[in-house]
């Protein structure tokens, strides 16, 4: 009897559920915003919705609009859409270059409070207007895939710290650590490439971390496990080397910050002639020397500029009880650093 109850009140509910058929709406599948510029106190944002065809291929089409409040964005764009507009199939955020140094607190905080929009969007800024970048023609399968996959796999395979909606709120939100997003430049109408790394204060971008550094800055706030990295030994030989895996440990005493890293990877390729043992303690040297210095010199750079993209002040406030952040705040422009790198080569292969 309490079998067929269950089964009647799953029978009623069912038919209380709003449907909607995929090719009857707009499902927003990436978002740009910029400043508007009638009005610096104004967003204006591009929607990205995809069309799929009967042959499997992707239009792309993009609505703006312009409002203090994402919401009024929405309201615009629904007004030029001929089908219902769906905000749950997002994938992709991107802040212009004005928007991201004048801050990305109230977008954030909506993106938030929208329960349709999941955690796992990727965030990012680009170099110029937001608008222009989504507006591109990329891949085969669409611009928001396009976007989202070029971002997975440099996370996965490159140089980019993990990064979702998620772990941005939380750097966001959290004293001790502040945000760090990648950076996007459209390089054409058809491609777009990674061009570095968003260092925030609070919400306002304060400074850009160029290609060249971001190895060190994965080595520092996330950890490998497919990673490349190439080494310049004597003789000007380079010494490829690959599948690097690594993690880090970071104490921290009342002044001081110690952190270790330890590396583990294969030699892919080397362009001298013999890859002998001695070349081996070599590339594993310099290797190591290269990540000290250079991890080093990012501290000090983070320091300078009043910023903890690292969050050395939440490993600090986790292993103390009364952390006092406002205290805290001028014990890390007096910080000590000191960065001690291990490295493993665990077997080499080919030479050229």
């Amino acid at each position: 009897m309490k079998k067929l109850i269950l089964f009647f009140l799953v029978f009623l509910l069912s038919g209380c559920v709003e449907k909607e058929i995929i090719d009857d709406i707009n499902i927003e599948v990436g978002v740009g915003y910029d400043l508007a510029d009638e009005a610096k106190d104004k967003y204006k944002g591009t929607v990205l919705f995809q069309e799929f065809q009967p042959d499997k291929s992707v239009i792309n089409r993009t609505f703006s609009g312009s409002g203090k409040l994402r919401q009024d964005l929405l309201l615009e764009v629904t007004k030029q859409s001929s089908e219902p507009v769906v905000t749950g199939g997002l994938k992709v955020a991107v802040f212009g270059h004005e928007i991201s140094r004048k801050g990305i607190y109230d977008l954030i905080d909506s993106f938030q409070r929208d329960a349709s929009i999941g955690a796992r969007v990727f965030v990012a800024t680009s170099e110029g207007s937001a608008e222009d970048l989504m507006k591109g023609e990329y891949g085969t399968r669409g611009n928001s895939t396009y976007i989202y996959n070029l971002i997975q796999h440099n996370i996965e395979h490159r140089d980019i710290p993990k990064t979702n909606l998620h772990i941005l709120a939380n750097d966001f939100y959290q004293n001790g650590k502040d945000p760090s997003l990648p950076r996007l430049k459209k390089i054409g109408e058809d491609k777009v490439e990674i061009s570095g790394i968003s260092l925030f204060n609070e919400d306002k971008e304060v400074d850009i971390l160029p290609v060249k550094d971001m190895f060190f800055f994965k080595l520092l706030v996330d950890k490998y496990s497919e990673g490349n990295f190439d080494v310049e030994l004597k003789k000007g030989n380079i010494a490829a080397v690959k599948s690097i895996r690594s993690k880090h440990k970071i104490k921290m005493t009342d002044n001081h910050a110690s952190i270790t890293i330890n590396i583990e990877g294969i030699i892919r390729e080397y362009t001298g002639d013999e890859l002998a043992s001695e070349v081996v303690g070599a590339v594993q040297k310099n290797l190591e020397k290269e990540i000290e210095k250079e991890c080093l010199r990012l501290l000090k750079q983070f320091q300078e500029l009043g910023i903890d993209p690292i969050g050395l002040g939440q490993m600090k406030k986790s292993n103390h009880r009364n952390f006092d952040y406002k205290k805290w705040e001028d014990d890390y422009k007096t910080l000590g650093f000191n960065v001690k790198c291990n490295v493993k080569i665990e077997e080499t292969g080919v030479i050229e």
